[in-house]
Formats: structure tokens, C-alpha cells, sequence
């Protein structure tokens, strides 16, 4: 099998976890409240990442300002993280993860708007289109727009805002090692927020952390999910372009819907199944232009070679 194949499957195994995460932690919160568990999530994931940059010996060190840097990330992350997962305990899995996914759309908006990165007419029409596919999702339920996919849309706006950071200030540093700065802050900040607001005593007790659905979700979203999910799309965008790496994640909320049907008797009504579908289009749309683009520069260094 070629690499690029392996590459592909790969990352439409990430985006399975990643759609199956939103059904295990839907669970989980039920038994351990949001801050804990994602200090639970975070700090295994950091030490994960921790034990791989400790055994691969990759050349560089720290330095001051990529804990500044990383300290940002990390900080977008946390927030994100915390509003996707405090909106579980108000939304449906399934709309959690497709107003998730709309972060892809938000991407242009923000780099607009910070990097005064100008968007295409295709990524104007696929936020538009996205737009129009929420509505139709949230607008389906007893209570339109609720408090859940309020929180869980601010989350994706934090989400676009770390993808938009990440292409400024991630290809300065070694991936390992910012990585790791940014979990074991997202590990700190939920650390203090759990202190303030939550019963964190819970995460201390055996019987709560060993309990099936808490364990699982923790260790198949901080192993899974984040460590072994960042170390296989760095080596997938060595063999594939980054759009065609978004379009497969595109399938992530896909997989939420599938598996919230299959564990949870969670069905979509028929207006909310097409609000999801024009979401899945505006994210397709709003990638349109970065393929055509990538299809032309793989032309030319045809033609030139």
C-alpha cells in the first residue's frame, strides 16, 4: 500500500475517534464534571507526549518564546475544550459535533479579521452556506439555539482561532515540544478552573475515575484522540495536501451522528438532517478554492519538470 494511502487512512481513522470522542465524553461527564475531566484528558496526553519527545531525542530545546507562544495555543485550546464540553451537558451529541465542525469555515473569517488574509468568493459562499446549515440544525429542537450550542459555537470560534495561531506561529517550532506546552497548559488552566468551580475531589476518588465510561473516555481521548492523533497527521501532511486532510476531518461529525444513533437512540429530525448536510457542503465549499489551487501548483511542477 502506498504511503499516501496509508497516510489517508490514517487520518480518516483520526477523524472516527475524534467523532466517536463526542459519544464516550457525553458519557463521562455524566460521572466527572467538565474541568476535571479534561485536567484527566490533558495531563495523560501530556505525558504521552512527554514520554515520545523524551525517546525520540529530536534536536532543539525550549526557549522562552515558544512558552509565550505556546502559552496562546494553549490557552485557545482550553477554552475551546471547556465550551465543547460543558455544551454536552446541555446539547445532543450529534449537534455538538456538527456545529464543531463549523470551525473550519470560521478559519477564513478570523484570518481576515487578525491576518488580513482576504477570503475567496468560494469561502464566502461556503460560510454562508454553513450558516445557513446551523440555523436549520439548532432551530430544529423543544428550545432553538440552546445553551448547549451556544457554548459548543463559541468553542468551535475558539477552535478556528487556534487553527489560525497554529499557521502563524507553529512552523517556528519543533511539534513535539509545542504540543507539549500547549496540553500541559490546557492540564494547568482546567487544574485551576476545576479548584474554583467544580467538586475536583471527584477526580481523587477510584470509584469515579475507575468507573468503565470515565475510563475509557480518558484514555481513548487523551491517547487516541490527542497524542497519537497529533503525531498521525504530522506524518500524514507529509504525504497529503492540507485540504484534502480537512476534508476527510470533514467526516467528523458524521461519525458523531452515527455513533450518538448507534450508543445513545440520538436521531436527527428531518429539518436538523438538513441543516447538518449544508453544514458537511459549506465546509466542502469553503475548501474549493485551496484545492483548485493546490491541483495548479501540482500542474505546473508537472509542466516545469
Amino acid at each position: 500500500m502506498s504511503k499516501s494511502k496509508l497516510a489517508t487512512l490514517g487520518v480518516l481513522f483520526v477523524a472516527f475517534v475524534w467523532g466517536v470522542e463526542f459519544v464516550l465524553i457525553h458519557n463521562a461527564i455524566a460521572e466527572l464534571q467538565p474541568h476535571s475531566f479534561n485536567i484527566a484528558r490533558f495531563g495523560v496526553a501530556s505525558l504521552f507526549i512527554g514520554i515520545c519527545l523524551l525517546f525520540s531525542r529530536l534536536p532543539g530545546t525550549f526557549s522562552r518564546r515558544m512558552f509565550k507562544h505556546g502559552f496562546l495555543l494553549g490557552l485557545l485550546l482550553y477554552l475551546g475544550f471547556a465550551c465543547q464540553t460543558y455544551g454536552l451537558l446541555y446539547t445532543t451529541v450529534s449537534n455538538c459535533g456538527f456545529i464543531t465542525s463549523l470551525s473550519v469555515v470560521l478559519v477564513p473569517v478570523f484570518a481576515f479579521m487578525l491576518l488580513a488574509e482576504r477570503p475567496r468568493f468560494f469561502t464566502l459562499a461556503g460560510v454562508g452556506v454553513a450558516a445557513a446549515g446551523l440555523y436549520l440544525l439548532t432551530s430544529a429542537g423543544d428550545v432553538p439555539f440552546n445553551q448547549g450550542d451556544f457554548l459548543t459555537l463559541i468553542g468551535a470560534a475558539m477552535f478556528a482561532l487556534h487553527i489560525v495561531y497554529t499557521g502563524k506561529y507553529g512552523r517556528n517550532y519543533e511539534v513535539l515540544r509545542l504540543t507539549l506546552v500547549q496540553l500541559t497548559t490546557v492540564t494547568v488552566l482546567s487544574l485551576f478552573s476545576a479548584l474554583i468551580t467544580e467538586d475536583w475531589q471527584r477526580l481523587l476518588d477510584v470509584r469515579v475515575v475507575g468507573n468503565s465510561s470515565v475510563l475509557v473516555a480518558i484514555l481513548v481521548s487523551a491517547l487516541l484522540g490527542t497524542g497519537v492523533a497529533i503525531l498521525v497527521q504530522t506524518l500524514a501532511q507529509g504525504h497529503l495536501t492540507s485540504t484534502r486532510v480537512a476534508l476527510i476531518y470533514s467526516l467528523e461529525p458524521v461519525f458523531a451522528a452515527l455513533a450518538a444513533f448507534i450508543v445513545l437512540n440520538e436521531q436527527l429530525p428531518p429539518v436538523a438532517g438538513i441543516g447538518a448536510v449544508f453544514i458537511l457542503f459549506g465546509i466542502v465549499l469553503s475548501e474549493l478554492p485551496t484545492l483548485r489551487s493546490k491541483r495548479l501548483i501540482s500542474l505546473e511542477e508537472v509542466n516545469d519538470g
